[in-house]
């Protein structure tokens, strides 16, 4: 895998960037992601919630399939 390419796929979005990406709001990533239906978010600390970019794409290709 090229070395640029793994650097993009681990980086990290907040919910506002999948937001953004997915075109869904924040309250239905939220409603998702307890329901199973959206990538789990990874925890950095108490509070902050990230996605990877790699995952958030995987959930977008897989609803265009």
């Amino acid at each position: 895998m090229n070395k640029e390419i793994a650097v993009l796929d681990n980086q990290l979005l907040n919910i506002d960037s999948v937001a953004q990406l997915t075109t869904l709001g924040k309250s239905t990533i939220r409603l998702w992601v307890a329901e199973d239906k959206f990538p789990k978010p990874i925890l950095l600390g108490t509070s902050k919630r990230v996605w990877r970019l790699k995952d958030v794409n995987q959930f977008i290709e897989s609803k265009i399939s």
